[in-house]
């Protein structure tokens, strides 16, 4: 089953981006499907040595892409509640 598709009560890995590192670094997160587009990451505690752009806990708005080494994975890129509700309807419809 692909992140796209996964219903609410499957786990999928979302990236985090590090932040405060010189080059893009991402932590793979265990995250529970909302909707197609919006995530809930998992609540575990964030390693001592990394700040992450989103915390444990957050509802998160996800988009695919490649990394370098071809892999196609989910990424985090805004907090679902930051999102302007009038225009973000699509965010929470089933997909």
């Amino acid at each position: 089953m692909s992140a796209a598709t996964a219903s609410s009560t499957d786990q999928v890995q979302v990236h985090v981006r590090i932040v405060d590192e010189t080059v893009d670094v991402w932590r793979p997160v265990a995250a529970e499907s909302i909707s197609e587009h919006v995530f809930r990451l998992a609540a575990r505690p964030i390693p001592a040595d990394e700040v992450w752009s989103f915390a444990p806990g957050d509802e998160v708005v996800v988009e695919r892409r490649v990394f370098e080494d071809g892999r196609e994975v989910l990424v985090a890129v805004a907090r679902a509640a930051d999102i302007d509700p009038a225009s973000s309807a699509w965010l929470r419809k089933a997909g």
